[in-house]
């Protein structure tokens, strides 16, 4: 993990909804450091500046969607062992395939409990920390989680 400053994982959170951001910003930030991102025209590099230990990302925004940015970022070798968790209120099971292909590590369904959300952050952060460790479980299978 790349946690620095005050030892808490840093988490950047990319949604077009400015209610959603400020909802994931209270719940994250007593247990992280948060940066929320508005809107979708972030490149790779500048979410790359902010060295983020997880990513979470809205899957349909305008101008460049999350499947698409989540490529650009997978692309990147300092995000190859970075989750990047989609958060969508799609139920479509096409934005599922399209996730896996994308490099996703695991998808939520909006609207998303907090526990739920809480659960899944720290079970990826984990597990990206584990194969330094010389262990842990592999990503060979996304989460599917259903929203409430």
């Amino acid at each position: 993990m790349r946690t620095k400053a005050d030892g808490r994982p840093k988490i950047v959170v990319i949604d077009d909804e400015a209610d959603f951001l400020a909802a994931m910003e209270r719940w994250l930030k007593p247990l992280y450091r948060v940066t929320t991102l508005f809107g979708s025209e972030w490149s790779h590099e500048q979410i790359a500046a902010l060295e983020p230990d997880l990513v979470l990302l809205d899957v349909h925004m305008p101008e460049q969607g999350g499947f698409e940015l989540c490529r650009d970022l997978r692309a990147d070798r300092r995000f190859a062992g970075t989750p990047i968790i989609f958060l969508t209120a799609s139920t479509a099971r096409e934005d599922f395939k399209r996730h896996l292909k994308a490099g996703g590590t695991r998808y939520l369904n909006k609207v998303v409990d907090r526990r739920e959300l809480l659960a899944a952050v720290a079970e990826e952060l984990a597990a990206a920390a584990a194969p330094r460790r010389g262990g842990g479980k592999s990503h060979e299978a996304p989460h599917h989680a259903g929203g409430r």
